[in-house]
């Protein structure tokens, strides 16, 4: 899949928008809340924060990669990967807010780049292609998606809608690319219309409820004209 420079703008304002509130609400936790449950099984709210600012500096790499055409993986690997979020989640809550803010800071800076010459359009995240101009909509599908994780009183749908688009896109990139997928047609109140292979059962909702679906396996918000297809891991 090619992505026009020129969406880059766009994307960037909008992942602007998601930061600017994703920081709102850590900030507003203390250290007991930042310690609390999240909706992720097994991870505190400490722990999304710090994946949070992981994956900020992990597309900084794909960025690199991008721009110099020097292979750059994310993670140095999925163990370096997990033992950071485990030990980044230990730290006084003070420290994990900081830490975020500049992680997100830096990847802001670096996705500029995107809109200009880039060395190789595609870059990979855990074996799976990806366009590289893409990468602003991949960051801003982990910030809403986990912003609602965090489990406080924002909720998915008061993302931009276009935020939502965005995040979407790329849960369905992620589906296409999974040999597991089901065949499946997904509508949303918005108007907008997807087929993943081949087209099945229609599952309909909002693009906020369809995406959770997707990403978080949860069915609440949408329906469909028969059962509901079992999806694969997303990832």
């Amino acid at each position: 899949m090619t992505v026009s420079p020129s969406r880059i703008p766009g994307d960037l304002n909008r992942l602007d928008r998601e930061t600017g509130m994703l920081l709102a609400t850590v900030d507003s936790l203390s250290a007991e809340e930042m310690a609390g449950p999240s909706r992720c099984e097994g991870w505190t709210r400490a722990h999304v924060v710090t994946h949070l600012a992981r994956n900020a500096d992990a597309l900084v790499n794909l960025v690199h990669w991008a721009r110099a055409g020097e292979e750059t993986p994310a993670y140095a690997s999925t163990q370096e990967r997990d033992r950071a979020i485990a030990e980044g989640a230990q730290r006084p809550h003070d420290e994990i807010k900081r830490d975020l803010t500049a992680a997100c800071e830096r990847f802001g800076v670096a996705a500029r780049d995107l809109a200009g010459t880039l060395a190789v359009e595609d870059v990979a995240i855990r074996g799976r292609a990806v366009p590289a101009r893409g990468l602003v909509a991949t960051r801003i599908t982990e910030v809403i998606l986990h912003h609602d994780d965090l489990d406080t009183v924002w909720e998915l749908e008061e993302a931009d809608p276009d935020a939502q688009l965005d995040a979407l896109e790329e849960a369905i990139r992620r589906l296409e690319a999974n040999d597991a997928a089901p065949g499946l047609e997904l509508r949303t109140q918005e108007k907008d219309a997807w087929q993943v292979g081949g087209g099945g059962p229609v599952v309909y909702g909002s693009r906020a409820g369809v995406l959770t679906w997707l990403a978080r396996g949860r069915a609440d918000a949408v329906r469909s004209d028969s059962d509901l297809p079992d999806l694969p891991s997303y990832g």
